[in-house]
């Protein structure tokens, strides 16, 4: 028995025991007779099992199943992928679910569980070799298992049987047919196993080589030379392919002679060395039949390795070979960081800072003048950053239409004061005095303002050109809506109603049109209401046409805004004598509590007319 797995051994002291990978272990168990073998389908079960011997002895930390392709069935690649998805669910700590899903009990998956969060790792392979009794399609049967690692084999030679005759196959391992080596001859027995094994190599898939040393199990050797010649011709074979050689420690912990052992450990140490030195992978395995003897010998190989001063060992992983380092020493270590890709500072992908990876901050005016400096056709705008072509804020007037109304009133009031100062026309100076005199009583003589309002829109439209830069600060009867808070007084109503129509502003128009609109009801056959609701009406048509002509462009309409002020100006002094007999019509027929709510509506220009114009049809 290995001293590894007494109690009290020295060597379990060693780590490095428990992480050597063990590439070949068989989990469907030992060989039987040669015509009682039958295939055995894995099963789930059977697999996970496998792997909690291992776990709860701890060693070996790596560890692949590849069972005979002889054994292969239909069954093998579920029971594989299931087991795989067991061993992931214990991974992440749902015992119930390994448990269930592997069809083990929880306490084995709870040591799974504790051994694969410890680092332990299991792969699933096969040993394809050219065993008669295989199924044709084996090879698809491994396909669909997805097999971590394949170990390349051979077990059985063509010969001519004494008995048999010609093209008998031959396993010349077994125990039962010892007998014919004496019929074949060792020489000949190794010059047809070393045929069929490099053109398998060349032709077939494969990671690993199986037990190279296999023809010798009866002790039956060729001469040295021509040993270590096949040697060298095996190893040219894997470097060329990238596959690794296995040392198998099966025939050192079995019952054999010792004579015969040492000489195995002289051809696999010599083996070592020279793959060591042709840069072929060297992977370790136990060929274990039973959980028991899972790992065994490895105390004996570390030895031999530290000899050969081998560090790193090759271990099947999806597919592919990894190479597991037994100690990690600083030649190791820096040759390991060496190859590692240098990961990019600071970027979306790493999503690691320059300060969280220790590096200085980046200058970027030393970067950009290095750029041009590197390139003398880029410029500094091409060098640097991206920047907007323009600012953020627009230099165009439609942010001065979006500010509110309060602003654009303190504006106006602000140029209008400004004006005030500077030299102004005599036109302008005639039409200020005339708006003073009728500032106060501007609501009250807008309906007779009508006549004179069209014919002096006409002769005003002349002098446009010379108006309009000096007119455009003008906007006082925009500016001067303070009069609104006046219709709010019962006893004032009659004045602000008629008065309204003549601001041409948003407010203004509103009570002009409801009262106009009220006496149509009842009261049609009085004469006296009649004048003035025709009055009002005529009123609000150029009220609405001063409104309608802001839309145009920011010069004229200023012009067309001041021109009707001082005609509606001097209207209104003049009618001041029938101002009492439209109040009295005014204070009979609309009520003075409605006068605050037609304020407060709100009605458009556009609705105004068209409401004053069926009024004036129906009567």
């Amino acid at each position: 028995m290995d001293p590894a797995w007494c109690k009290g051994s020295r060597t379990l002291s060693d780590p490095r025991i428990a992480a050597i990978p063990d590439v070949h272990g068989h989990a469907k168990g030992e060989h039987k007779t040669f015509a009682e073998e039958r295939p055995i389908a894995y099963s789930p079960r059977m697999l996970f099992l496998w792997f909690y011997h291992a776990c709860r002895r701890g060693s070996p930390r790596f560890m692949m199943v590849s069972d005979h392709i002889n054994y292969l069935t239909f069954e093998d690649p579920g029971a594989v992928h299931t087991v795989r998805r067991a061993l992931k669910l214990a991974e992440a700590g749902d015992l119930y679910g390994a448990a269930e899903t592997a069809g083990v009990d929880v306490g084995h998956a709870a040591v799974v569980s504790q051994g694969l969060r410890r680092g332990m790792r299991f792969s699933i392979g096969a040993e394809v070799d050219n065993d008669p009794r295989a199924r044709p399609d084996a090879q698809n049967i491994v396909d669909a298992m997805r097999p971590d690692g394949l170990i390349r084999s051979v077990h059985f030679l063509t010969i001519e049987h004494p008995e048999k005759g010609p093209d008998w196959q031959w396993g010349f391992d077994n125990p039962e047919f010892v007998d014919l080596y004496d019929v074949v001859g060792t020489e000949r027995v190794w010059e047809l196993y070393m045929t069929k094994l490099l053109d398998d190599i060349e032709k077939l898939p494969g990671h690993i080589v199986g037990h190279f040393y296999v023809p010798a199990n009866f002790g039956h050797w060729p001469d040295q030379a021509k040993l270590e010649q096949y040697e060298n011709q095996l190893l040219d074979a894997c470097a060329s392919r990238g596959m690794a050689i296995e040392v198998n420690t099966r025939y050192l912990y079995r019952d054999n002679p010792d004579e015969l052992k040492e000489k195995y450990r002289a051809a696999i140490f010599r083996l070592m060395k020279k793959a060591k030195a042709k840069n072929v992978g060297i992977a370790i395995a136990s060929d274990a039949h039973s959980p028991k003897d899972q790992g065994n010998g490895f105390a004996e190989m570390l030895r031999m390795l530290d000899e050969a001063q081998i560090n790193e060992i090759v271990f099947p992983v999806g597919g592919r070979l990894a190479r597991v380092a037994l100690r990690a020493t600083k030649e190791h270590l820096q040759k390991v960081k060496s190859k590692e890709p240098v990961q990019q500072p600071g970027s979306s992908i790493s999503g690691f800072s320059r300060a969280e990876l220790g590096l200085p901050e980046r200058n970027e005016a030393e970067e950009r003048e290095a750029a041009l400096a590197a390139s003398p056709s880029k410029t500094g705008h091409d060098a640097g950053p991206r920047k907007r072509a323009s600012g953020p804020a627009r230099a165009s007037k439609k942010p001065a239409k979006e500010t509110s109304e309060r602003e654009t009133k303190a504006d106006r009031q602000a140029k209008a004061a400004a004006e005030e100062t500077a030299p102004e026309s005599p036109a302008k100076t005639e039409a200020k005095s005339k708006g003073k005199a009728a500032a106060k009583p501007k609501a009250e003589p807008k309906p007779k303002a009508e006549p004179k309002a069209k014919a002096e829109l006409k002769p005003k439209a002349e002098p446009k050109p010379k108006v309009e830069p000096k007119l455009k600060p003008e906007p006082k009867p925009k500016a001067e809506p303070k009069p609104k808070a006046e219709p709010k007084p019962k006893a004032a109503a009659a004045k602000t109603k008629p008065a309204e129509p003549a601001k041409a502003a948003k407010p203004a128009p509103k009570p002009a049109a409801k009262p106009a609109a009220k006496p149509v009801a009842k009261p049609a056959v009085k004469p006296p209401v009649k004048p003035p609701v025709k009055a009002a009406a005529k009123a609000q048509k150029p009220a609405a046409k001063a409104v309608k002509k802001p839309a145009a462009p920011p010069q004229k309409p200023a012009a067309k805004k001041a021109a009707p002020k001082p005609a509606a100006a001097a209207k209104k002094k003049a009618p001041a004598k029938k101002a009492p007999a439209k109040k009295a019509a005014a204070v009979k027929k609309a009520p003075a509590k409605k006068a605050p709510l037609a304020a407060k509506r709100k009605v458009s220009t556009p609705k105004r007319a068209a409401t004053k114009k069926t009024t004036t049809k129906r009567r």
